[in-house]
């Protein structure tokens, strides 16, 4: 599995996004097994999710059904 950077990912996204590479795998069935057990969701599967800088969440980034956009 990749990641795919968005925008002007600083230098150090570069090191971040090896990593998420290397531990995909694990956080999606991880997130997955969350939605299964604690929220009672049967039969999905996590497919794909948008990781973003946590200072610029609150402001500065808008969702919709397909993708999140830092603006």
């Amino acid at each position: 599995m990749s990641v795919t950077p968005v925008g002007n990912p600083p230098p150090e996204a570069d090191q971040l996004r090896t990593d998420l590479e290397r531990q995909l795998p694990d956080i999606i069935a991880s997130f997955s097994e969350v939605l299964q057990k604690q929220f009672g969701f049967e039969g999905i599967q996590v497919g794909g999710f948008t990781i973003v800088p946590a200072e610029a969440a609150a402001e500065s980034i808008s969702c919709d059904e397909e993708s999140c956009s830092i603006n």
